[in-house]
């Protein structure tokens, strides 16, 4: 366990605009450059206070978004320390950024051509029974959603979750369960424009390619899949009909 860092790092004074995000940029600046190492106790709310100039509302503030992040931990009478860092952790700071922001439906294509075929040929070549067993099931409820565009969306879009729990990596899984919102409102808006035939037709195909371990035609398929996905969305409309996820 490392001592506390009262003659660590020197941090500046704050300016009084947006105090608290100022607190907070600094304080996370010297955990992800290592100033402060995983196991280090950060000063106390009066010590940080003083040295930053502000008041240790602004600083307990900063504290508290920081813990959220699962940057630091609050032991009950001993203090504030600074946890391991993870790429858990990387991923989860991602998530307020990803929630807020607008993202075109053919950015979130251009994001699944490159990371899907990859997932595919993983998922391929690990997948377990129960894994080919739960997208048997999820394409059966494609077919019987055929009629309701929203809950045809939901299961494409956990076929393609489910080939990412498959690969056994957990970036993979991770990432997509991140971003799940935003893959869902794509897939409804491509479901919506494109209707259900090529995704059934598709998935069927890939799934049939995982069942016979066949990784270069399931890489394949999919890129296929996502490319003609792209393709008709353009000649249907373009962005207008893309729109944003």
């Amino acid at each position: 366990m490392r001592g506390n860092v009262t003659d660590g790092p020197v941090l500046k004074p704050v300016r009084k605009e947006r105090v608290s995000r100022q607190v907070f940029d600094q304080l996370k600046e010297q955990i992800v450059k290592g100033q402060w190492p995983a196991g280090t106790k950060l000063p106390s709310e009066n010590e940080l206070a003083k040295q930053l100039n502000v008041s240790r509302v602004s600083v307990r503030s900063a504290l508290q978004m920081l813990a959220a992040l699962g940057l630091l931990e609050t032991r009950h009478g001993e203090g504030t320390y600074v946890r391991e860092l993870s790429g858990d952790l990387y991923l989860n700071a991602l998530f307020p950024l990803l929630a807020l922001s607008k993202t075109n439906i053919f950015d979130v294509l251009e994001y699944r051509r490159v990371m899907d075929p990859g997932a595919v040929v993983l998922a391929t070549e690990r997948a377990e029974a129960e894994d080919l067993a739960e997208l048997e099931r999820i394409y059966h409820r494609m077919e019987v959603d055929k009629e309701n565009y929203k809950a045809f969306a939901h299961a494409d879009l956990e076929f393609h979750l489910c080939i990412a729990k498959a690969t056994k990596n957990p970036i993979f899984i991770k990432v997509n369960t991140i971003i799940r919102d935003i893959l869902n409102a794509s897939m409804e808006g491509i479901v919506r424009a494109l209707g259900i035939r090529d995704g059934l037709h598709y998935h069927r195909q890939i799934l049939q390619a995982l069942q016979d371990r066949d990784p270069s035609r399931a890489e394949r398929l999919m890129r296929e899949h996502v490319d003609r996905t792209i393709q008709r969305l353009r000649e249907e409309g373009g962005e207008k009909v893309g729109g944003e996820a």
